[in-house]
C-alpha cells in the first residue's frame, strides 16, 4: 500500500482549506458485485472504494495566492476472489493512493505558477503523465511564457492495480520537460516542447513536440499538433484540424492525422513489437442541433495504411429530448471497416449498435438505460459478437447527497457472462470560507 502521502497531505489540505475562500469537497462510496464465468468456473468479487476529493482555493497571503488539491482512494476486497477491474489478480485485501496531492502558488500578479507535489502534467507533448515533483509556468515579456516540470513517474494503481507500473507512454525513474510558447489573446498561440524520460539512466522517452491554435475568425478554429522522436529519428504523430461554426446550432470539423503506434509506448517496453502499422486517418464530424428536440451527430473517417491498404470508419448518432433535458432517448450506428482485418481483435472490423435513454421519473429520481452490441468481422475467442446493457437509478436523497445503484450484465468474447452490481453514495458540497481577523 502505498498511503504514506495521503497522511503527509491531508493535515496541509485541512491547515489550507480553513484560510480559503472557497472549498470544494466530494466523497464517493463505491460497492461493486461482479461475477465472471471464465476458465470453465463462476468468479465472484465484490471490492470496496472509497474515494475522496478536496480543492481549496483562493488561499490568500499578502504574497501569493494558494490553491490545495487533494484526491485520494482506498479500496478492500469483501469476497475470497480478488481481483481488479481490469481482470489483473490482486495480492492484498487492501489497498489505496493519492491521485493528486498538491499546493500550487500563484505569485507576481499571477505571472508566475508553481506547482508542487502529486499531479497531472499535459502542457505541450507531456502527454498527462502524472508525477511526484514540481511543474512552473512564468509569463514573460511580449507575449512570451516559459513552463517546465520534473518529477517521479508515479503509476497508476485506480487504472490497474496488479499490472505494470509503467505511467500512461512513461516508464521511468525520471521524468522532464517543459514548453516555450507565444500568444497572442484570442487570436494565435504557437509553442515547442520537449518530454524527456530516463529509466535508470537508460532512456525511455525522447520527444520534441509543436503545437499551435489560430482563431483567424469568431467561429474558425485552426489547431495543430506533432512530436518527433529524436531517439527512433521517427514523426510519432502529427495531427491538424478545423472546426467551423457557421450557425449557432452546427458545427462542422475536418481533421488528418499521421500516427506511428510504437513510438505512444516506452522506448523500453517489449510491447512495441506488437504495436499496429504506421496509419493515416482523415475525414470530418458534423453536430447539427436540429431542432429544439433532436440533435444528429455524424462521423466519417478514411484510415490508410503505410502498405497501401485502407479502411474506413463511420457513426451516425441522433438523440430526441421527449420533455427538455430531462427526458431523452437515442440511437447509434457506427462501422470500421478494415481490408487488413483478421481474425485477431486488434485488426477486426466490427458493425455497433446502440440504444440508449434517460427519463426524470420523479424530481429528485433519475433513471438511465444504455443497451450495446458488437457484431465482429472475424470470430474472436471463437465468438462473433459481445452484447452487453446497463441501467441505473440514481436518487438525491438531500442536499449534495446523491445515492445510484446500477447493474450491468452481458456476453463477451472474453467472458460468457458477466454480472456486474454498483451501489455508489457520493456527497458533493461547495463551501464559501472567509477568515475571520
Amino acid at each position: 500500500m502505498r498511503l504514506r502521502p495521503l497522511f503527509l497531505a491531508l493535515p496541509l489540505a485541512w491547515a489550507s482549506a480553513v484560510r480559503a475562500d472557497t472549498v470544494q469537497a466530494s466523497s464517493t462510496t463505491l460497492l461493486l458485485a461482479r461475477q465472471d464465468f471464465r476458465d470453465g468456473s463462476l468468479l465472484t468479487a465484490v471490492p470496496l472504494y472509497q474515494l475522496l476529493n478536496l480543492d481549496a482555493s483562493d488561499v490568500k497571503t499578502p504574497f501569493a495566492r494558494f490553491e490545495v488539491a487533494l484526491s485520494t482512494w482506498g479500496a478492500v476486497d469483501l469476497a475470497d476472489v480478488r481481483f481488479w477491474q481490469n481482470g489483473a489478480p490482486s495480492g492484498d485485501r487492501f489497498t489505496g493512493d493519492v491521485s493528486v496531492g498538491f499546493v500550487r502558488a500563484e505569485l507576481l500578479d499571477r505571472r508566475l505558477t508553481l506547482t508542487l507535489g502529486r499531479q497531472m502534467v499535459t502542457d505541450g507533448n507531456a502527454r498527462q503523465v502524472q508525477i511526484d515533483g514540481a511543474n512552473g509556468r512564468v509569463e514573460l515579456p511580449m507575449g512570451f511564457g516559459l513552463s517546465g516540470y520534473v518529477g517521479v513517474p508515479v503509476a497508476p494503481r485506480f487504472a490497474a492495480r496488479g499490472g505494470s507500473f509503467g505511467v500512461a507512454t512513461v516508464n521511468a525513474t525520471l521524468a522532464s520537460g517543459g514548453r516555450l510558447f507565444w500568444h497572442r489573446p484570442g487570436l494565435l498561440e504557437i509553442g515547442t516542447s520537449v518530454a524527456w524520460a530516463t529509466d535508470r539512466g537508460a532512456p525511455a522517452r525522447q520527444d520534441i513536440g509543436f503545437d499551435v491554435r489560430i482563431t483567424p475568425l469568431r467561429k474558425l478554429s485552426l489547431t495543430g499538433a506533432a512530436f518527433w522522436s529524436i531517439y527512433a529519428g521517427r514523426l510519432g504523430e502529427a495531427v491538424v484540424a478545423a472546426t467551423y461554426s457557421p450557425l449557432r446550432n452546427l458545427d462542422v470539423s475536418a481533421d488528418y492525422r499521421r500516427v506511428e503506434p510504437d513510438l505512444f509506448l516506452p522506448l523500453n517496453s517489449i510491447l512495441s513489437v506488437f504495436a499496429s502499422e504506421k496509419r493515416n486517418d482523415f475525414g470530418g464530424a458534423v453536430h447539427w442541433a436540429a431542432l429544439r428536440q433532436l440533435a444528429l451527430d455524424a462521423d466519417y473517417h478514411v484510415l490508410l495504411e503505410d502498405n497501401g491498404t485502407t479502411g474506413h470508419w463511420a457513426k451516425v448518432k441522433g438523440t430526441y429530448y421527449l420533455h427538455g433535458p430531462a427526458t431523452a432517448v437515442g440511437t447509434e450506428l457506427s462501422i470500421l471497416r478494415n481490408s487488413t482485418a483478421s481474425p485477431v481483435i486488434v485488426g477486426n472490423g466490427y458493425q455497433e449498435v446502440r440504444l440508449f435513454g434517460t427519463h426524470r421519473i420523479l424530481p429528485n429520481l433519475v433513471g438511465t438505460a444504455d443497451f450495446m452490441a458488437y457484431f465482429f468481422d472475424h470470430p474472436v475467442n471463437a465468438e462473433t459478437h459481445s452484447i452487453s446493457g446497463t441501467a441505473t437509478l440514481a436518487y438525491e436523497f438531500a442536499r449534495g447527497w446523491r445515492a445510484a445503484l446500477a447493474g450491468t450484465a452481458g456476453s463477451t468474447p472474453f467472458l460468457s457472462r458477466q454480472l456486474e452490481l454498483m451501489a455508489k453514495l457520493v456527497y458533493e458540497q461547495t463551501y464559501a470560507v472567509r477568515e475571520v481577523k
